[in-house]
């Protein structure tokens, strides 16, 4: 198949008259109408009825542009990746969480001036679909990736019950996730990926207990705190000065995880693998970030 024609038929079909779509495709009329021809001819069927008014598409060519569209836009997603393979380092489109990228990837990116393609926010429950669909090269996000990709484990963030500074737990460090039960807790909503990580913790605990409420941003929950309502979990830092206790079982601190996620097949995998080693770096320099856990991961 003759990629350069099916440019052409689209071409037409998206203008309507060959002159508007030789010069929207930099060629001569003639050779245009010649790539048509050809095409037809290898469809063995009429793709365009002419008249004076220009060329309409048959029922065949509505059938097949389609196919056409996709095939015309693998081969430049094909001929980009082949573009970047004397590239040092390939510049990836990471998507994430709006926390993770607010609050890391973006002052990563700032402070290092690494290259990036794009940064896509995504909810969490959402974000590995942008790996099968391959709109983006690297997920970041706080859960375990499906198993059909390659993943590493970045770093542990720590669990928090963030209370106002007039409540009776102000004067505590920690708070054990069993005594939750009886307190009105604000919770992130299951489109958030901690959410996951917290109600795997209350399972393992055997703790059962119906949030007050579920917000959609830690934010938004640490304002309510502040206002006089209940206790937040979040592994957010804590806003409008509210005191933050340490979320534990027993004397063992509980953690979400964060993890790295991409495609086992992706052409720029070193280029994967040295974004990562890089973000790590910095942030373990960084003490902002002195509270993660950055250990490999024995789960």
């Amino acid at each position: 198949m003759d990629i350069a024609a099916c440019e052409s038929f689209l071409a037409v079909f998206d203008t309507g008259t060959a002159t508007a779509a030789a010069t929207q495709r930099f060629v001569s009329q003639p050779a245009l109408s010649r790539q048509i021809h050809a095409l037809e001819k290898h469809c063995r069927t009429t793709l365009f009825t002419r008249s004076k008014s220009g060329m309409r598409p048959t029922h065949a060519a509505r059938q097949l542009e389609p196919v056409f569209r996709r095939l015309v836009d693998e081969v430049r997603t094909a001929e980009s990746a082949v573009s970047t393979f004397n590239e040092v380092r390939v510049p990836l489109t990471v998507a994430c969480p709006t926390m993770v990228a607010e609050g890391v990837l973006l002052p990563f990116v700032a402070e290092t001036k690494t290259a990036v393609a794009n940064i896509v926010e995504r909810p969490t429950i959402s974000i590995f679909e942008s790996l099968s669909r391959r709109t983006a090269d690297l997920a970041l996000a706080p859960a375990m990736p499906p198993p059909e990709f390659a993943s590493r484990m970045i770093y542990r963030i720590p669990f928090t019950a963030q209370v106002s500074d007039t409540s009776e737990l102000a004067g505590r460090n920690s708070i054990d996730i069993r005594d939750l039960a009886g307190l009105p807790v604000i919770v992130p909503d299951k489109s958030n990926g901690t959410r996951t990580e917290f109600d795997r913790h209350l399972t393992r605990a055997h703790v059962l207990f119906k949030p007050l409420q579920e917000v959609s941003r830690a934010h938004i929950g640490q304002a309510m705190v502040k206002a006089g309502t209940g206790v937040i979990v979040t592994v957010d830092p804590p806003k409008y000065g509210l005191i933050s206790l340490a979320l534990t079982d027993g004397d063992v601190p509980l953690f979400a995880e964060e993890w790295a996620a991409w495609q086992p097949d992706h052409f720029a995998e070193d280029s994967i693998s040295d974004f990562i080693n890089d973000l790590l770096s910095w942030m373990q320099d960084n003490p902002l970030f002195s509270g993660l856990d950055f250990s490999p991961s024995t789960s």
